[in-house]
């Protein structure tokens, strides 16, 4: 009768603190939900999430990189390399060494003619694409920039400029990814000028009989078609003393062609002719011994061989 009083007596001491931790697992969680709803919204989804039970770490925050980061570039640098020509170097070996094109290259060092490289020759290469510019009288960067077809500020970065700088006349410039002009690309290759005829030479530049001769004298039936070597204007057509008749095309950049001994003249001063264009035809005039054209390549007046010249 004791042992089944006491098996009584410890099952209601079970159920009654049962019943007591339902009661106050109740009043916790109301008082948890009382205290939830005093919170703002954002908060209170915190607390409610901090009284769960987390098995993982919570997740760190990398707030996304800016935009304005990812188009930043470093400041556009160039600087100038001298390299010396080496026996064998061609214009193309230069170029492929320092990652640049022949044309530009050769632009750059104003060549006549990029075969003839000599051993020991000094040759300036730009550590970007690009071109050197000498300023003029009035340049300003919006004009050079606007000329070449290049961005204003890389033409200010580069050359370490600010605006409101001014150009000094004869200021050398580096213009970033500029491309050469036409012209300049044949005269850099050796093509700038052609034959004004095809025919066979009959005296070269230079001394003969006790005299310069300061062209090339090139055998033709007369009346033989002559055209121009290059493109420029007529700054003289007419009668020149041993020469005849004669024609100078001033190029515009200290460079004249001089076609002597002309029977006629297609062509007047002033006028601008094209490369090929047809200007006269081949005569005897002047102090001559039989049709040819005397023909002439002149640098600042002074006489220089047209084969270097001429392809």
């Amino acid at each position: 009768m004791t042992e089944s009083s006491d098996a009584t007596d410890t099952s209601d001491t079970s159920a009654r603190v049962r019943r007591v931790v339902c009661v106050l697992g109740a009043v916790l969680s109301a008082l948890l939900l009382a205290v939830l709803a005093l919170l703002p919204p954002g908060e209170a989804a915190v607390a409610a999430s901090e009284s769960e039970a987390v098995t993982d770490p919570p997740p760190v925050f990398i707030p996304p990189s800016s935009s304005d980061d990812r188009d930043i570039e470093p400041p556009l640098q160039a600087h100038i390399i001298e390299h010396e020509v080496a026996s064998g170097d061609t214009i193309w070996d230069i170029a492929t060494k320092y990652s640049t094109d022949p044309e530009s290259l050769a632009v750059i060092n104003d060549m006549d003619n990029w075969d003839r490289l000599q051993p020991g020759e000094t040759v300036r290469v730009l550590t970007i694409s690009g071109l050197l510019y000498r300023a003029d009288p009035d340049d300003t960067v919006e004009d050079i920039a606007e000329r070449y077809q290049i961005d204003e500020k890389d033409l200010m970065a580069v050359n370490s400029l600010r605006p409101g700088d001014e150009i000094s006349v004869g200021e050398e410039l580096i213009l970033p990814h500029a491309r050469p002009e036409d012209e300049a690309v044949l005269a850099a290759r050796g093509e700038l000028y052609q034959w004004p005829l095809q025919g066979r030479i009959t005296s070269y530049f230079g001394y003969r009989w006790g005299r310069m001769h300061t062209g090339i004298d090139i055998a033709a039936p007369q009346g033989t078609p002559v055209e121009a070597s290059r493109s420029g204007r007529v700054s003289f057509a007419g009668w020149r003393g041993g020469y005849g008749q004669v024609i100078i095309l001033d190029h515009g950049d200290g460079k004249t062609s001089w076609y002597a001994h002309l029977s006629s003249m297609d062509v007047g001063e002033g006028q601008m002719v094209d490369r090929g264009q047809v200007i006269g035809r081949v005569g005897m005039t002047g102090r001559s011994t039989g049709p040819h054209l005397h023909f002439e390549i002149r640098v600042n007046d002074d006489p220089q061989n047209p084969l270097d010249y001429l392809p």
